[in-house]
């Protein structure tokens, strides 16, 4: 089976087994704290679990936003978040999604292949490193250039250890008009990947680089301009449980404008 194929199948199992676990009555009940630091509530597990099962004899290694690495029976590295969007989910908020991206090394140039489902609405999204297709048709990113126009989602909760980052937030919050916080970023990506969404910012290091690499994939195989701020992105090491700040742009000529807002009086 190739890795496309094994994406498209496990997604398509995800979702089933989300649906699955609606039917339970413990379907919203927190278990534990998982890999990633949030909470694992166990339709997170159960749809881990599952993702898990169908991967396992294909790929060496998998890090998993709940369990951490667990180790497989094949040669490559896959790198999955069962439902990204817990909260959203745990709300009855209908944005939630699996993703799964697959390398056949250990850096972020080594991912092959990537693929995210929307848990509710069953759109699949897939990407073999030469195309981006959404429910089979071919798809790219956005040509929206000027920032009056740019619908983006943007990551706009600070901690308080980016705090230092406010004037920074401010900045990209005054010069972007439309501004989405979906709370899903697997959908987010996948969004700008095909033309929904013009950008994805995450102005502070909050997010985890391994929610974002099928994502990031998508966007940059679609056309777009992807960044890790501060960082190498396609050196960066895919086992790396790392916060970052991130730009996943329609274009680089968006993306010029949109850094240099970030950036400046820094």
């Amino acid at each position: 089976m190739n890795k496309l194929d094994l994406i498209e199948k496990t997604l398509i199992t995800a979702q089933a087994a989300f649906n699955e676990a609606k039917k339970d009555k413990r379907f919203k009940e927190s278990q534990s704290r998982g890999y990633g630091g949030d909470v694992t509530m166990f339709f997170d597990d159960y749809v881990e679990r599952t993702i898990v099962q169908e991967l396992k004899n294909y790929v060496g290694t998998i890090l998993t936003e709940e369990k951490g690495i667990i180790d497989g029976h094949g040669k490559g590295i896959a790198i999955i978040d069962p439902v990204d969007g817990s909260t959203n989910t745990a709300r009855d908020l209908p944005f939630c999604a699996s993703t799964i991206a697959i390398a056949n090394g250990n850096e972020f140039k080594d991912v092959v292949a990537a693929g995210t489902i929307d848990l509710i609405r069953g759109e699949l999204f897939l990407c073999d490193g030469e195309r981006v297709l959404l429910n089979g048709k071919e798809v790219k990113t956005s040509n929206t250039k000027d920032l009056n126009d740019v619908i983006a989602s943007i990551d706009v909760k600070l901690t308080k250890e980016n705090l230092k980052f406010v004037n920074r937030l401010n900045k990209i919050l005054e010069s972007v008009r439309y501004i989405r916080f979906l709370g899903a970023i697997a959908l987010d990506t996948a969004y700008v990947a095909a033309g929904r969404l013009d950008a994805f910012i995450a102005p502070t290091p909050r997010v985890r680089f391994l929610d974002l690499v099928g994502g990031l994939f998508m966007i940059k195989v679609a056309g777009g301009y992807v960044e890790v701020m501060g960082e190498e992105i396609d050196r960066m090491k895919l086992l790396d449980n790392k916060r970052i700040a991130v730009l996943g742009i329609n274009n680089i000529e968006l993306a010029k404008k949109i850094k240099a807002i970030m950036l400046e009086n820094d």
